[in-house]
């Protein structure tokens, strides 16, 4: 069962049942925990102004206080209740016993309960439970209530054993409401009250916009919202089940990483015996030879796309690729069953996008297919025309030009005589073929060793996983 237990209600803008009697009740009935203080952002008291007044006069030097000036900037309740108890703290020894001040040493304006009722919002608002309650009565637009429930053992080990730490919660989530509800956030409205339940503490919290037209709730927002409930909630459980999921997404691209590299590798030797990946893989490789800018899956045509993405569904059919994508996603589900029981569809490799490096990976490994047919230096050589001193050089050309890949060949000579056109050209197409090889191993020498501390840890994770 799901650790986590929401649950959503829509009211309609037609709604005969009045949405005001719903959070007088949440906000008064027996259990809930009377955590209201917003009362702190009303005006200061008269009672509270002529203390303050006494308090400058015969303690001049508490004018000086950080307290003293905020309440300066905002008279309020609250910041007037902290300049008198920083007073009473720093002046405590010359006030004790003065009549004037006994009354409201008793008090002691930390102690003091504002509120009279559970209901809370955004920090810095004052909460009017009537003045509430007259809003929502007449209020013609969309309106939505949630309970978010959890048991007795997970709220006292997590920490949701107090109205305080709801109201935290519920004030980072305000960001998300206001997204998944499409409501800007300085219209978004809510208003909640937690009921400290000995079985299922929970909380009760109602959503709307103070626009009327605004406010939209989708089928999918409702899961994103619950995600977000979920992840914050448990986000300490969670951590270890984000690591394995992290860990094992890293085994799964360096799989495929190896698979296609192997595979790159046979091709060009002629030796790989899978014929669907070897014609796509070819396929591919010319269609990146034909495409200009940056070779990124992102960047390329529909047709190159759709070449790739029938080469991840064909490597998806792979045991070892197959089992470790089943592992990762067990740990992606995990997450999922804080919230809820019913779990979604598996999304296909190649519909992924937390792996969609892989498709990068296998443009890399195509644009290293080797797409001309292999031969010899001796065929390369006896593929030369003899040379004719009679004919000019140029006369021997198109016949050196088909013998000679076209991506090899540099700027023509302008020297037409003698047999320095056919030496030069002869001369750059082995020099190609030795900085290819020469840069290719150099690439390898360099993955190689950048990959080796990584894939020996690859391989103690594959170990401990049972896959070989």
């Amino acid at each position: 069962m799901a650790k986590l237990i929401t649950k959503f209600k829509y009211l309609k803008p037609n709604r005969k049942q009045s949405a005001g009697g719903y959070v007088k009740y949440i906000a008064t009935r027996e259990g809930v925990e009377l955590i209201d203080d917003s009362k702190k952002f009303a005006p200061a008291t008269q009672q509270q102004r002529d203390l303050i007044e006494k308090v400058i006069k015969d303690f001049p030097e508490s004018r000086e206080m950080f307290e003293y000036q905020d309440y300066l900037n905002e008279q309020t309740i609250g910041s007037a209740s902290d300049f008198l108890s920083r007073v009473m703290e720093d002046y405590g020894y010359e006030i004790e016993g003065r009549k004037a001040y006994a009354g409201y040493i008793a008090l002691r304006p930390r102690a003091e309960r504002f509120g009279s009722h559970g209901l809370f919002t955004d920090d810095g608002v004052e909460v009017k439970l009537s003045k509430v309650k007259e809003e929502l009565d007449n209020y013609s637009g969309n309106m939505w209530t949630a309970i978010i429930s959890l048991r007795r053992e997970d709220a006292e080990r997590l920490g949701f054993n107090s109205g305080e730490r709801w109201r935290t919660f519920l004030r980072g989530q305000v960001r998300e409401l206001a997204t998944n509800m499409k409501i800007p956030m300085n219209n978004l409205r809510w208003y909640a009250a937690f009921h400290n339940e000995s079985h299922h503490p929970h909380v009760h919290l109602i959503m709307y916009s103070s626009n009327p037209k605004e406010g939209y709730l989708t089928k999918q927002g409702l899961e994103n919202l619950r995600s977000s409930f979920a992840r914050d909630i448990f986000k300490q459980d969670l951590i270890s089940v984000y690591e394995k999921q992290t860990e094992r997404r890293d085994i799964l691209k360096i799989s495929v990483k190896d698979i296609v590299t192997g595979i790159a590798s046979s091709i060009n030797a002629d030796e790989f015996g899978n014929q669907n990946i070897e014609n796509l893989l070819r396929q591919l490789a010319d269609k990146l030879s034909h495409t200009s800018g940056k070779k990124i899956y992102g960047y390329l045509k529909p047709d190159v796309k759709n070449i790739i993405d029938n080469i991840v569904r064909e490597l998806s059919s792979d045991e070892r690729i197959a089992g470790l994508y089943d592992l990762w996603y067990e740990q992606k589900e995990e997450t999922v069953r804080t919230y809820t029981d019913h779990l979604p569809e598996r999304v296909p490799l190649v519909d992924n996008k937390e792996f969609k490096s892989i498709k990068n990976q296998i443009i890399k490994e195509a644009l290293r297919l080797n797409l001309n047919p292999k031969t010899t230096e001796d065929d390369e050589l006896v593929t030369m025309p003899p040379y004719n001193s009679d004919n000019d050089a140029d006369s021997t050309m198109p016949t050196l030009i088909t013998s000679i890949p076209n991506t090899q060949m540099g700027p023509k000579p302008r020297r037409k005589h003698g047999l320095f056109m056919p030496s030069v050209s002869l001369l750059r197409y082995l020099c190609g073929i030795i900085q290819n090889r020469l840069r290719e191993d150099k690439d390898r020498e360099y993955e190689a060793h950048i990959d080796r501390k990584i894939r020996r840890k690859i391989e103690d994770k594959k170990q401990g996983l049972g896959l070989h």
